[in-house]
């Protein structure tokens, strides 16, 4: 998992245990493809939240192959997504997604690269 959101985000997050609440995941569960925040049925306000974080816009992006799915959340301060924007987020994500989940063709240097790539995306100085 790669976070990016502002630390302060991340652990109010945690804290409160929005992942089941969070409509970008619900959403990703059910759907395939992209969705702006605004359109997200939030009834627990999630996304409200993250607006005091300084993050009022963003998209949602899923994707699967096989068994393997990813949900990406990717937020901004200043607008909504374009269309352009989200389709070159959304390609981007099909790639990562493709040369991630079957970690059986990815040598063991380049798993342990993803797993510290991770880590320190997630956990900032580790």
């Amino acid at each position: 998992m790669f976070q990016s959101y502002p630390k302060a985000w991340l652990d109010y997050y945690s804290q409160n245990g929005l992942v089941m609440s969070d409509p970008m995941v619900a959403w990703g569960f059910e759907h395939i493809g992209t969705c702006r925040w605004s359109e997200l049925d939030d009834p627990a306000d999630v996304l409200q939240k993250a607006t005091e974080f300084g993050m009022p816009y963003g998209i949602v992006c899923t994707t699967k192959s096989g068994d393997s799915l990813s949900i990406c959340g990717f937020a901004r301060a200043d607008r909504e997504f374009s269309n352009t924007e989200i389709q070159d987020i959304s390609g981007k994500i099909e790639s990562l997604h493709k040369w991630t989940a079957d970690k059986a063709h990815l040598s063991p240097e380049t798993i342990q690269e993803l797993k510290n790539m991770s880590i320190s995306f997630t956990h900032p100085g580790s």
